[in-house]
């Protein structure tokens, strides 16, 4: 049970991540040319005539046809407002219920992401009546969706189980909430149990007495009180409560008739309310999780149909898809109102009978019929829907019945009421007619749930259509009988008989025909209402379809009295259902619906989980038509094609299409060698809703790690090498691991190379020539070096050595098959300029005693760039006064005494004829201070 209740709210998450579709795509309140869908109807009976049994009523039927009409083309979705109702009685154990918390604040989360800001959300815990302290009603005012919407999930996450289940309260305070009629309005009620707790008012009489002793008076008084009853466990405990004025009364039964008339008023109370529900035009979804002895089934689905909507019984393998049935149903856009058939004028000689879509008010004064019809977005108007009216007459004469049709258009805007009238005649004796149900029964699954798998058709998506008829009427006395005698069915589009040879099938304005012909049945006019003809077709679902009904069939015979006639059988009441499914390996299968919309899921023994949803308007190719077959396409099974009932098929990408394609464009094949650039693109996205992308490069220059990928779904290749890249899809409709992979070899050439060198270089120099290479990171950086005169330079690795006068070209070339070079044009030149002269700087040189020049600092070389500037000798003419050292290679002067010498510097270079270059010049020795006497010593003093 514990399991159950999870699943059950993991089913509300669903409801919610469905519900509300794409904001962007919402009209609200707006008209639109294209959405053009109103509503017509028809009522008639099953005979003009009836007769009337002398010790019983005629029995009658009315047809009241529900036809719509025109299209919705564009996405419709005003405003919604949404109450969630929910049980929490005492079978919620604190797994399911933390199970039930999780889920909804799942739901609350998809809400926040994508409410739109004008819908309003509400929830209503209940057991034994509401926890009313727990409820969250509608926002007022300004109010922020997604704050409510956490708010509805703080409370939810305090809830505790407890009590018994009270229908009636929790309805009732739900629809207290709904305000405005223009709003699409929607109860999800959720239960696992049957109600066992009600309060209604009732008539009660009572004593009531004033004044004391004599002057004490009492009466008898009757007013509506409220009342509560009770049910216990134990199937035979019962109580009741009468809330008097003064004080409440509270009696205890522990009878079994008590038992089950208290629990006729208490689901008397729910029905009630799913009336008000409909009446206000309020759809009630209802899921019951648990077996026959748990839920009510056929309760729950009298009290939805009568509010307009659908009760479906959950268990833990399809409870996600009812709520996704519901919530697509929820976002359609739809017809909503009712039809009103007065009664008050036959003067009790008319009783209509309720059945699940028939309700009568209160006072049995008027019958209705709550319609919401739903449309398929840019599909044709849904098919015409027939309710059946059972009805008694009392007493012979004419009848017209008179139905209104009240409803609102798709945005919620009220029409003008439409008028239908029809007239029947009771009387004693009537000519035979037909009376007759049909019953659809699905081979293997049943009716609303046939599957077609893949594109074949089986016993899966077939089911029987099986007639009971009976020919009936009151002729008196007459004698005759009926024969020739053929059942006509007609035939919603998407519906083919499967042939046998008892069934014929013709095509009439469109509108396909199955027949069973009865050649040798004959009923005598004493046989009437006693003689049952039987007979079945197999029929089958084409494609995906949602609620369709089976038209009233018609039965054709030949009467030998009245001539040829026709008799109208009463509508089936169950709906046809039918969606496609592929299978994938192991457990997971792909789903396509009469919306033309895919979704994908995943089977457990326990549960059926969805894992990927598509929506309209979409930019995957999904048609709003219904769809008719899904295939794997052959040799690529991460391709799905969907086929739609015009036989149109979309190519729908399970993983991602992956191209590499170079910068003219041009797509590369994978593992291809390039030597340009590229990009690794997303060429076809995976189909579905919530679509994220990642990628992986594995290169030993790239960190292998999974990374984000968005829009453009582009990874440009600038890295060298031989790399893999992976391209990941999660979510939508992803088959697998989502992974496609293409791989390349991108050699990265050379495109440019620049060099930085000496332009003149003297013989016998070197230079090495730095290369910048253009990227840095080119593959294959060998370059060849070449000379173009290796008698005037020669180069090896980009070392240049020069060898004589000239000019040489030296040409470095890449060897990666670029074909990029470089030039580099040198001129080479001799290094020797010959000595012309040297001059000495000056005549006359002054030197104190102990002073030291040097020679060369004093000399000027003619040209001043003249390759030998050696000195071969220097000589004094005087060495006692100027004395020449030579020091390694250097010459120097040093005045040794007061007195001069002619000193002479002789070059070692010759002039061209071969004589000496020199100069002279004369120094002067003089003593370091003017105070000391010159005396007489030595030669050449003065």
């Amino acid at each position: 049970m514990a399991e159950k209740r999870k699943i059950w709210w993991l089913f509300i998450a669903l409801f919610f991540s469905f519900y509300l579709g794409d904001a962007t795509n919402i009209v609200f309140g707006e008209s639109n040319d294209s959405n053009n869908a109103t509503l017509d109807f028809t009522i008639t009976s099953s005979q003009l005539e009836y007769a009337k049994p002398p010790n019983g009523d005629a029995q009658g039927r009315l047809d009241v046809t529900l036809i719509p009409k025109g299209r919705v083309d564009n996405i419709v979705r005003p405003p919604i407002d949404v109450v969630f109702v929910f049980d929490v009685s005492g079978s919620m154990t604190p797994l399911k219920l933390q199970s039930a918390k999780y889920a909804l604040q799942s739901a609350v989360d998809y809400f926040k992401a994508n409410a739109n800001p004008n819908d309003r959300f509400a929830l209503i815990p209940f057991s034994s009546d509401v926890q009313y302290n727990k409820v969250v009603p509608f926002p007022t005012g300004a109010y922020d969706v997604k704050q409510h919407l956490e708010r509805i999930a703080n409370v939810a996450n305090d809830l505790r189980a407890y009590g018994g289940t009270n229908y009636t309260q929790s309805l009732q305070q739900a629809q207290s909430f709904f305000n405005d009629p223009t709003r699409k309005k929607y109860i999800i009620f959720l239960t696992d149990g049957m109600p066992t707790v009600s309060i209604a008012k009732e008539p009660i009489t009572y004593k009531v007495c004033e004044g004391i002793l004599f002057w004490r008076t009492c009466k008898q008084v009757t007013e509506d009180l409220d009342v509560q009853y009770i049910l216990y466990s134990n199937g035979i405990t019962a109580a009741r409560t009468i809330y008097y004025p003064d004080e409440p009364e509270t009696k205890t039964y522990w009878d079994r008739t008590k038992y089950r008339e208290f629990e006729e008023k208490i689901r008397l109370h729910g029905t009630n309310i799913a009336k008000t529900l409909g009446m206000n035009n309020i759809v009630l979804y209802s899921i019951g999780f648990g077996n026959y002895q748990e839920v009510d089934m056929g309760y729950l689905e009298k009290l939805s149909s009568t509010a307009g909507g659908q009760a479906k019984q959950g268990t833990p393998q399809n409870l996600t898809e009812i709520f996704q049935q519901f919530s697509k149903l929820a976002n359609d856009p739809v017809l909503s109102g009712t039809i009103k058939i007065p009664l008050t004028s036959f003067g009790g000689n008319v009783e209509i009978v309720e059945t699940d879509h028939v309700w009568l008010d209160d006072k049995k004064e008027n019958a209705y019929i709550t319609l919401s019809i739903p449309y398929k977005v840019g599909q044709p108007a849904p098919p015409p829907f027939t309710v059946s009216i059972p009805v008694r007459f009392k007493a012979k004469g004419e009848y017209t019945f008179t139905a209104e049709l009240a409803y609102r258009d798709v945005y919620g805007i009220e029409q003008a009421p439409i008028t239908k009238s029809v007239k029947v005649v009771v009387k004693d004796e009537v000519p035979p007619s037909f009376d007759g149900t049909v019953t659809l029964e699905g081979i293997t699954r049943d009716v609303d749930d046939l599957v077609k798998f893949g594109n074949a058709d089986g016993d899966s998506n077939r089911f029987k259509a099986r007639y009971s008829l009976t020919a009936i009427g009151y002729v008196g006395n007459a004698s005759g009988n009926i024969s020739n005698i053929k059942l006509i069915q007609p035939l919603p589009d998407g519906i083919t008989v499967v042939p046998t040879p008892n069934v014929t099938v013709r095509t009439e304005n469109g509108v396909q025909y199955a027949e069973i012909a009865f050649p040798n049945t004959v009923i005598d006019y004493k046989q009437l209402n006693n003689n049952e003809i039987t007979a079945e077709m197999t029929l089958q679902a084409n494609w995906a379809m949602e609620g369709v009904q089976l038209p009233p069939a018609v039965v054709s015979f030949q009467d030998s009295k009245y001539g040829a006639r026709k008799s109208s059988l009463k509508a089936s009441s169950q709906r046809i259902g039918m969606k496609v499914r592929l299978r994938e390996f192991p457990d997971m299968y792909y789903e396509g619906d009469s919306r033309g919309l895919i979704t994908k899921w995943q089977e457990f023994d326990s549960a059926t989980n969805l894992l990927g949803t598509t929506k309209h308007p979409n930019d995957y190719g999904l048609l709003m038509l219904p769809v008719k077959a899904l295939q794997f396409q052959e040799g690529d099974d991460s391709i799905l094609l969907v086929t739609y009932n015009n036989d149109k098929t979309v190519a729908l990408y399970l993983k991602p299409r992956v191209a590499i394609i170079a910068e003219d464009g041009q797509p590369i094949s994978s593992g291809a060698t390039v030597t340009q650039p590229v990009t690794v693109k997303v060429t076809g996205r995976v189909a579905g809703e919530g679509v994220t992308y990642e990628y992986k490069v594995e290169n030993p220059k790239q960190e292998s790690a999974w990374k984000p990928l968005d829009s453009p779904y582009e990874i440009p290749i600038t890295w060298d090498g031989t790399s893999t890249i992976s391209i990941k899809a999660t979510g939508g409709l992803t088959k697998g691991d989502g992974i496609t992979t293409v791989s390349l070899t991108y050699i990265k050439l050379i495109r440019q190379l620049t060099l930085d060198y000496k332009q003149t270089m003297e013989i016998g120099e070197t230079q090495t020539i730095p290369v910048t290479i253009v990227p840095s990171d080119a593959t294959n950086q060998t370059l060849e070096w070449i000379s173009s005169n290796p008698d005037v330079a020669e180069v090896e690795g980009g070392k240049v050595t020069a060898k004589e006068p000239g000019t040489v070209e030296i040409t470095v070339r890449a060897m990666d098959g670029s074909n990029v070079s470089a030039t580099a044009t040198i001129t080479v030149i001799d290094p020797f300029v010959p000595l012309e002269a040297i001059r000495f700087q000056q005549e006359v040189l002054y030197m104190t005693v102990g002073e030291e020049l040097d020679i060369e600092s004093q000399l000027t070389f003619i040209p001043s760039n003249a390759t030998d500037k050696r000195l071969d000798s220097v000589q004094s003419s005087a060495p006692e006064y100027v004395e020449v050292r030579p020091q390694q290679g250097k010459w120097s002067i040093v005045a040794k005494d007061v007195g001069y010498s002619t000193i002479t510097a002789i070059a070692k270079a010759k002039t061209k004829d071969g004589q000496e270059i020199k100069d002279s010049i004369t120094v002067i020795v003089q003593e370091k201070s003017s105070s000391g006497s010159d005396g007489e010593s030595g030669k050449n003093r003065w």
